[in-house]
């Protein structure tokens, strides 16, 4: 078969080149890269303890401050270092000049100005030469918090460790209740899984997609394609380049695959993995099932494009609206986390543009029923016949055509007067 012909000669084309071979060994790598060095880089940079200096204009809040910041170091030693410094208001600008000379030469990681109206206006000033870590500003931020609220309840004649007990917060723990069984604390791990699943559609769908139409302008302008034509249809030559470069795909999704298998191996193996992903067979077989339809319906119009293009910078500003499809499936993400099986999430899933993403999301945090499944299969696999259709047509007078880029009408002339 001919089409067969034009796809074994894409995919091999393709798996041939060094920059398939670089990018499908980058990818797990990267991917492996993104799972482990963080936390292998946590256990080479351990928290270190950090010494502040405080001026406490007050006179009497500090022993609160230091009671609050009371974290601590996996040997047991305090995280922060605090130091009470000893002031008058006549030597305030000496003092702080000289705990600025300590920063800057690293003998202290920063200091702290307390005014004395901080119960009135609640506002202190932390000086550093390093203030990027966020985290423990934040936790001397809630210290100095929970001093000044101690100190204004005890000016109420409350006492605050009392009031702190009585309004202790309460944790709410979920289930999700599926077909009958309790899933306790996985729903977090889903949708970071489907985050990961939804990004790689993402790019593969329209990095392969882009590729056809490359690949399209690339045979044009090299008058190829007058060759091709003269002994296939334009139907044929058309699914023959889709069927290659997305099985390149697949290729590359295969040897992911097994690169992914063996490292969960390791992170089962020392607990490290299923603190973070979570994902059943159904995953993959659901996965592999919108991108090949996704793909197919996507490269059609990307073919399109391409066969009325000259170049590539042409065929990239004609790309744009249809990226921007993909794209608005990333942007609604928290709109079907919040409600997988309503109105918005059953609509949008059913639009052929965005049903290989949303689907696939509905289906990975709340099943769908089977039917709301099978009737978006069944529109992508309409809306890829239509559309292969349209696509061979324009492509058919498209490929042909050089010089000015086609207007509007004059495609839709070839629409009508074409043939596949």
């Amino acid at each position: 078969m001919k089409m067969l012909r034009v796809a074994r000669r894409e995919y091999l084309e393709r798996v041939r080149k060094k920059t398939f071979l670089i990018g499908t060994i980058l990818g797990p790598v990267l991917m492996g890269a993104a799972i482990l060095v963080p936390g292998l880089i946590f256990e080479l940079s351990p928290e270190k303890q950090k010494s502040v200096a405080v001026i406490d204009s007050t006179g009497s809040i500090f022993k609160e401050f230091s009671e609050a910041l009371s974290d601590t170091l996996e040997s047991g030693t305090p995280l922060f270092k605090l130091r009470n410094v000893q002031f008058t208001q006549e030597d305030m600008d000496v003092t702080r000049r000289s705990l600025a000379m300590e920063v800057e030469s690293d003998v202290i990681d920063g200091y702290i100005v307390i005014p004395k109206d901080i119960v009135e206006e609640g506002s202190a000033t932390f000086y550093g030469k390093r203030v990027g870590d966020v985290k423990s500003l934040e936790r001397i931020e809630s210290a100095l918090s929970t001093a000044v609220s101690a100190r204004r309840l005890s000016g109420e004649g409350m006492d605050y460790g009392q009031i702190r007990r009585l309004l202790r917060n309460v944790e709410l723990e979920t289930i999700q209740l599926h077909k009958g069984e309790e899933r306790k604390g996985e729903f977090l791990l889903v949708y970071f899984t489907t985050f990961i699943f939804i990004m790689m559609l993402y790019f593969t769908i329209l990095f392969w997609g882009v590729a056809v139409m490359r690949s399209i302008v690339e045979e044009k302008n090299n008058r190829v394609i007058e060759v091709l034509l003269s002994s296939l249809r334009s139907f044929d030559l058309m699914g023959g380049k889709i069927l290659g470069v997305g099985s390149v795909g697949l290729t590359q999704y295969a040897i992911w695959a097994a690169f992914a298998l063996s490292l969960s191996f390791y992170g089962l193996s020392t607990g490290m993995l299923n603190q973070y992903v979570t994902f059943s067979w159904v995953t993959i077989v659901f996965f592999v099932v919108y991108y090949v339809l996704g793909f197919m319906f996507y490269s059609t119009i990307f073919a399109s494009i391409g066969s009325v293009c000259n170049t590539d910078q042409e065929a990239q500003q004609l790309q744009v609206p249809v990226s921007m499809c993909l794209v608005f499936t990333l942007i609604i993400p928290m709109a079907i986390l919040r409600s997988p099986d309503g109105s918005f999430a059953t609509v949008v899933s059913m639009i052929p543009f965005f049903t290989p993403i949303v689907m696939f999301m509905r289906i990975n945090i709340l099943m769908p029923p089977i039917w709301q499944v099978a009737l978006s299969i069944a529109i992508l696999l309409g809306s890829i016949y239509i559309s292969g259709m349209l696509a061979a047509k324009i492509f058919r007078i498209g490929i042909l055509m050089y010089g000015k880029r086609p207007s509007l009408p004059e495609i839709l002339k070839w629409l009508r007067r074409a043939k596949t």
